[in-house]
């Protein structure tokens, strides 16, 4: 079992050489739980890196100037003399062992039998938690986009919304004007592209308000992610405290990627069209991904403004999946779990087409996952993913769906450029995560459908 201290937060097991040296550590790692400081914070604060602070943290006798200055950055300042003093005696005690005097008396220096069984546990949970971590960082980076999207188009619709006023003003104008002709198709023309102008502006002031909700909720998200992140991240550093033999050498980190009308009697409403549609269709995008990181982060959908763009009302006619209907390729025993992860999911149906397809494919199966620390006979968990595999190949699965989620992670090595190049271009490239599964799609409409299918027939005939 990883060791824990009063805070809950797990630590590696310690490797001292003897009792006074345990306990010197234990004391030093309680200093750091109860002061809150991460080992990222603390390590300038003890002048030295996360690396070396770790391995005093992990049962190294440390220098006298390390314990001196660990106490001044953990220890309110009332306490800090007595506690420096008992920390130093155990200091000189584990430097100084008392000699065996009983013959035959056990020896109790060391890290003992167990710290092989405390070590596997805490390099297991290193794992767990460096997944944890590469899918936080994917989370703000996706955070990042959707608030960078609101910002730029907020900026933008603040700006047109400017132009639209004026030329409503000059179409007004024009129109008064032409008033004081006999009617004619001048005037006509003019009382068209005024109401039009006048539309525009109406909907403009629409997406302009959902976007500045998209700019608020993206950044209430990126402040949570941001406080995960750094919570994972030190969870990590303390696990791997003093471990040389640890699976992971570093931290994941993510790289980053980019994303435009004909000739008309009306030119300049056209163009206005064009960038309201596009303004509908980012909002669109940014609602589906903060809905779904809203979700991932465990807040309860009531504390997310559900979007209901004005233009597309038939966007939530599908939401409701059939309780008659059996869903396609899951067995039994997942029927209810995935049912219940759907009702959650910002495109059911379309997440339940892709199931139909891939399960009329040869020999393709639906599997939940078999949990880590699953006891022999133990049922398959269908409440977070699936897999699909096509039976009797070698690799076996091709592809992991998120029903929540409504994702798609498929066996394949495509590049940004290779999507392109083939069409997918809803497929987003993955650097992190598992080496065999680097592209994923939302399913979000009938072409990231479409791009879906035709990416997840690659990967089965890959495997």
């Amino acid at each position: 079992m990883t060791p824990k201290t009063g805070g809950g937060r797990p630590w590696g097991p310690i490797r001292a050489e003897n009792p006074a040296a345990r306990k010197l550590a234990e004391t030093l790692r309680r200093h750091v739980d109860d002061s809150g400081k991460t080992l990222a914070t603390l390590a300038p604060e003890v002048h030295m890196g996360k690396a070396q602070a770790g391995v005093y943290l992990a049962g190294t006798v440390p220098k006298e100037a390390f314990i001196v200055a660990l106490i001044r950055a953990t220890v309110r300042p009332d306490l800090r003399q007595r506690r420096q003093e008992e920390a130093l005696a155990l200091r000189e005690q584990a430097m100084r062992p008392a000699p065996r005097t009983t013959p035959g008396a056990p020896v109790v220096a060391g890290p003992g039998a167990g710290y092989a069984v405390e070590l596997a546990a805490a390099q297991s949970r290193q794992i767990e938690t460096y997944d944890r971590l590469t899918r936080a960082l994917e989370q703000r980076a996706e955070v990042e986009r959707a608030k960078n999207n609101s910002d730029k188009l907020v900026m933008v619709l603040l700006n047109m919304i400017h132009q639209l006023d004026r030329r409503v003003a000059g179409l007004v104008e024009e129109r008064d004007q032409l008033r004081a002709r006999p009617r004619s198709e001048a005037l006509e023309d003019a009382e068209r592209k005024l109401a039009r102008a006048e539309e525009q502006e109406q909907r403009a002031r629409a997406e302009l308000r959902r976007a500045e909700e998209k700019q608020r909720q993206a950044e209430d998200l990126e402040a949570r992610v941001t406080d995960e992140l750094r919570r994972l991240t030190d969870e990590l550093d303390r696990l791997r405290a003093g471990d040389t033999t640890s699976p992971l050498e570093e931290l994941p980190v993510l790289p980053d990627e980019p994303e435009s009308g004909p000739v008309s009697v009306d030119p300049v409403g056209d163009d206005i069209d064009a960038v309201l549609a596009r303004a509908s269709q980012v909002n669109d995008e940014d609602n589906t991904t903060l809905n779904r990181l809203s979700s991932e982060l465990n807040e309860p959908t009531a504390g997310v403004v559900q979007d209901s763009p004005p233009d597309n009302p038939a966007v939530l006619a599908g939401r409701s999946v059939s309780a008659a209907s059996p869903l396609p390729g899951v067995p039994d025993e997942g029927q209810e779990a995935v049912r219940a992860l759907l009702r959650r999911s910002p495109a059911p149906d379309l997440f339940v087409r892709f199931l139909a397809e891939a399960t009329r494919w040869e020999n393709v199966k639906v599997h939940g996952i078999k949990r880590q620390n699953a006891k022999p006979g133990a049922p398959l968990d269908y409440s977070g993913y699936l897999r699909l595999r096509r039976q009797g190949s070698q690799f076996g699965g091709f592809a992991y769906v998120y029903a929540e989620h409504s994702s798609v992670n498929l066996r394949l090595h495509h590049t940004r450029e290779q999507l392109d190049a083939i069409g997918a271009t809803w497929a987003r490239a993955r650097v992190t995560g598992h080496r065999a599964y680097r592209v994923s799609i939302d399913l979000t409409d009938e072409t990231s459908l479409t791009q879906a299918i035709h990416l997840a027939t690659l990967a089965y005939n890959a495997t």
